[in-house]
């Protein structure tokens, strides 16, 4: 069951920039800005792809 909720979720570090993706495209929503959140979400979740593949690296190396 552990290796089916680790595939299914990963890591915190995943779970973490997928709630921080949300809560700006909830925040984009509530502030009536909708029309730019395709513009600001994309590189957002590049950010957070590197950002899991640097954190990452930084593990398997230390």
């Amino acid at each position: 069951m552990r290796a089916f909720l680790k595939t299914l979720f990963g890591d915190l570090r995943n779970c973490g920039v997928v709630v921080v993706l949300i809560a700006v495209e909830a925040g984009l929503v509530r502030a009536g800005l909708a029309h730019v959140a395709p513009l600001v979400l994309p590189p957002l979740c590049l950010v957070g792809v590197s950002w899991l593949a640097w954190s990452g690296r930084r593990v398997v190396r230390g």
